[in-house]
């Protein structure tokens, strides 16, 4: 009788159908497949994320980077902390900026306590941190010598144990958490070409998360709502769109007006009242939509 398993994971690890790839045919994301450290994340011949679980260390970069929240089977890490400290014992894996970031949102994480070379890896981790809060103009974090509570010998660290009066808990994951969260600076940021752009309105329709919107008067493009899922780029028919890495953008309202087609007669919008032809119709050369 099996009576324990080595094997902690779940049976299912991996890009589930909420997945941009299984959602919009030509979708480029291939956010998970960057961060991953191990290369667990690989791209199939049909377009289709896949991951090798036994690649997989449960890190959880995969999890902070993903725009649509749609990796499965993989949780976010336990971590210890103590009013507003990480403390050890310590993952060998650093986590990410983007899960640190939570941790400076939602439990108010300004210090870690640890030798600096004792764990590379996490200072590496607080200066790249630092670098992205002096850009937000958030406090910074810094690191400082474990406290007496801290220091209770190697055995404890050794068996992962925390010590007394230490919490133990985890941070939400996602890219579209933290664009709700951190709100004063932008990620990424939807370019228009407005010479380009015919008003279809499929970008508005496609956006999961609303940063692209149409009102009687204008056209809205948020990057502070922009997770960077590229789904507006995919479905641009055309190519007026394109989704840039930007933490500067401000939100833009184009203005649009309302105008009848000389050619069928229909109501559309267009950039200026001087325009006499939807786009429709001015894609068919010689009248052949109004015959």
């Amino acid at each position: 009788m099996k009576v324990f398993s080595t094997e902690t994971r779940p049976r299912y690890t991996g890009a589930g159908r909420a997945c941009v790839r299984n959602t919009v045919k030509h979708s480029r994301c291939s956010a998970c497949e960057e961060v991953c450290p191990t290369g667990a994340f690989t791209l199939t011949a049909e377009g289709k994320m896949e991951i090798n679980p036994h690649a997989c260390i449960g890190c959880g970069y995969c999890l902070f980077n993903c725009p649509v929240d749609a990796v499965e089977g993989i949780a976010p890490a336990q971590r210890h902390y103590r009013d507003n400290r990480l403390v050890p014992p310590f993952s060998p894996v650093a986590p990410c900026t983007e899960e640190l970031l939570m941790w400076h949102s939602e439990y108010g994480i300004r210090l870690v306590e640890m030798e600096p070379d004792t764990a590379s890896v996490w200072f590496q981790a607080v200066a790249t941190l630092n670098v992205r809060l002096r850009q937000m103009g958030e406090p910074l974090w810094n690191i400082v010598p474990p406290s007496p509570q801290t220091l209770n010998g190697s055995r404890r660290h050794w068996l992962h144990l925390k010590n007394a009066g230490d919490l133990t808990g985890c941070v939400t994951p996602g890219r579209r958490f933290r664009r709700s969260r951190l709100t004063q600076v932008s990620e990424y940021s939807p370019e228009l070409d407005q010479r380009r752009c015919t008003l279809c309105g499929a970008c508005a329709r496609i956006c999961p998360e609303e940063a692209i919107r149409f009102d009687d008067l204008s056209m809205t493009l948020d990057p502070v709502k922009c997770t960077g899922c590229g789904n507006c780029e995919a479905v641009c028919f055309d190519r007026a769109l394109s989704v840039r890495e930007n933490r500067e953008s401000t939100i833009r309202i184009l203005r649009i007006e309302q105008a009848r087609c000389g050619v069928c007669r229909r109501d559309y919008i267009a950039w200026t009242e001087e325009e006499n032809a939807c786009p429709v119709c001015r894609r068919h050369t010689f009248g052949m939509r109004e015959a």
